[in-house]
């Protein structure tokens, strides 16, 4: 079995390498020292299409396959994890909405985390009694006449302090295990969205890991990103996507 990247991997890589030690390089470990958010380094990973590496050209990105995604994370997490961990994140966000999403929740949102207009997209699934377990999920939208209303907490999300768009899982009926869950797209300047203090970590200082807050956030219909009580099949097969951007990122 031949295992020599193709021209668009080899370019990828490429891309991505140069782009590691130019920009993310001679700035990791000051950022890891002093903590903060790589917004502008982001900004220029988007310029180059790293932030839809795996979303198709016509919704901004640069479909170069799941292979050149795993090589470009490599070169990039060599240079620096945090800044990585938070392309990654918003890479699988960007690939969620184009395999679950209508095509309005396509055309609006994924040209916007592919050029960085939201910034990065964030991943808002943990809680403090419920990780990957729906059983435990408190968080709760409740259906209205005018869409949703959506309340409740999460932990840990990457990126939660900058991210422009978040998915969010929330219980919207009282069914067993996964059947009770559905995934909500909610923008970071949704009212009643608010962003708490970003955790003290042992590493990646660079990455913001934040709890978030929902005090009653209004949502239109077309929030619902899939089906109702579909949430758990998004978050699964998202975070097996995730699981090449780990793998990448524990490799480099």
């Amino acid at each position: 079995m031949d295992f020599t990247p193709n021209e668009t991997q080899q370019l990828i890589t490429d891309s991505a390498r140069q782009f590691a030690e130019r920009v993310l390089a001679p700035r990791a470990a000051e950022l890891d020292r002093e903590g903060g958010f790589p917004r502008d380094s982001l900004a220029q990973a988007a310029e180059l299409g790293l932030l839809g590496i795996n979303v198709p050209e016509e919704l901004g990105g640069v479909e170069a396959g799941a292979v050149a995604y795993a090589l470009a994370v490599v070169e990039l997490a060599r240079a620096c994890a945090s800044t990585t961990v938070a392309m990654t994140v918003s890479n699988m966000v960007a690939e969620v909405i184009t395999y679950f999403g209508t095509e309005e929740q396509k055309t609006e949102h994924v040209p916007r985390l592919c050029s960085g207009e939201y910034v990065v997209g964030g991943f808002a699934l943990s809680e403090s009694g419920a990780g990957s377990d729906p059983g435990g999920m408190i968080t709760r939208a409740r259906k209205t006449e005018r869409g949703w209303v959506l309340s409740g907490a999460k932990l840990w999300i990457t990126s939660g302090t900058d991210a422009g768009l978040f998915v969010v899982w929330a219980r919207t009926n009282d069914a067993a295990g996964p059947r009770g869950i559905s995934a909500f797209l909610v923008r970071g300047d949704a009212p009643g969205l608010v962003r708490g203090k970003p955790e003290h970590k042992l590493g990646q200082h660079g990455s913001t890991t934040t709890p978030l807050e929902f005090h009653d956030v209004e949502l239109p219909d077309e929030a619902l990103l899939h089906e109702e009580g579909k949430g758990f099949r998004v978050a699964m097969m998202a975070l097996d996507g995730g699981r090449i951007g780990i793998s990448g990122l524990a490799l480099g």
